[in-house]
């Protein structure tokens, strides 16, 4: 439905004890001040639930109000942070009730915080419901919202509900849903992500010939004969080769000669990553030699069963089976 723009006055807290002025007068390290956050608006598909004649005049607006909250630009000051670190004024969930309920529906905030939702719904003759997992915010909610009546002038029930947990094997619920989405990409905290590879493969055009932007990484440590550590530290897991203790040492030999401290690019298959979250890959050297398949063909290893991939075929014929 759009956005608006709030226009606010709010703290800068700098990493680093750093002033707000950064190295003012000179550059170039100087801070701009967030004054501003954007609400974005969204609209639940299908009609709501008819009005009487009755509620929709006593949730008019005039047309003052109405010209003001519609604008694209909202003007008014932010929250002293005091008990709880995203505390906004009731002015913003007021307006956005105002605008888009009627007298007597009910408010729904599953973030409820210091409970500043409820109060702006029962200034505004709403009811409202929030959810909130933080016990200890729950003295603010009770003062916040379970104000004397004598304040407001209006009626109020007031009640808090604890919910019962049961115990769940979340690892089997996950495995009901309908879809279940993967990251590609694991993450540790010693990982550059600049240098993992994501989204869409690059494509060039040479000599009206497709082909793939190879991106390189330099090999930094030979873990085993199938595992190799790149420099964003992922570690990688060569298809289709198993280790043959017999020869392990000439594997690895070799390995240290061709690869460590070397550039390689990867290819990947339709499985992404081993039982050990290993990214599975055929590992290529900068003059496009094939590693996996050299390994089996010189028989430093075998072909690996374990998993099913797409030149499974090759490679045991490479090794004679």
């Amino acid at each position: 439905m759009g956005a608006i723009l709030w226009q606010k006055k709010t703290t800068m807290n700098t990493t680093g004890g750093a002033s707000l002025m950064g190295s003012y007068p000179f550059p170039r390290n100087g801070m701009v001040e967030i004054d501003y956050e954007f609400i974005l608006l969204f609209k639940k598909a299908g009609k709501g639930p008819k009005v009487s004649k009755q509620i929709k005049n006593q949730s008019g607006l005039l047309k003052e109000k109405w010209k003001e909250y519609f604008s694209g630009h909202w003007y008014f000051g932010g929250e002293r942070q005091d008990g709880h670190v995203a505390m906004f004024p009731v002015e913003l969930p007021k307006r956005a009730i105002e605008m888009f309920t009627f007298v007597g529906e009910t408010v729904l905030d599953p973030f409820l915080g210091s409970g500043t939702t409820s109060l702006a719904a029962r200034l505004t003759n709403r009811n409202s419901i929030g959810y909130e997992i933080n016990a200890d915010f729950l003295p603010l909610i009770r003062n916040k919202v379970n104000t004397p009546d004598t304040e407001l002038g209006s009626e109020i029930e007031y009640r808090e509900q604890r919910q019962q947990l049961g115990i769940f094997d979340w690892q089997k619920e996950i495995k009901q849903l309908k879809y279940i989405f993967h990251d590609p990409v694991k993450f540790d905290k010693k990982m550059d992500p600049t240098k993992l590879r994501f989204g869409s493969k690059i494509k060039h055009t040479d000599n009206g010939k497709k082909s793939s932007r190879e991106v390189y990484y330099i090999v930094k440590d030979i873990l085993d004969v199938n595992l190799i550590r790149l420099n964003n530290n992922q570690v990688i897991r060569l298809i289709g080769v198993n280790p043959i203790d017999e020869v392990k040492a000439q594997a690895l030999s070799y390995l240290h000669e061709k690869v460590l401290k070397k550039k390689v690019y990867l290819r990947f298959d339709k499985l992404e990553d081993d039982s050990d979250n290993n990214r599975l890959a055929y590992v290529y050297t900068k003059n496009r030699i094939s590693i996996n398949s050299y390994l089996i063909k010189a028989g430093y290893a075998e072909v690996d069963s374990q998993y099913s991939f797409k030149y499974k075929s090759k490679y045991n014929s490479l090794s004679g089976d």
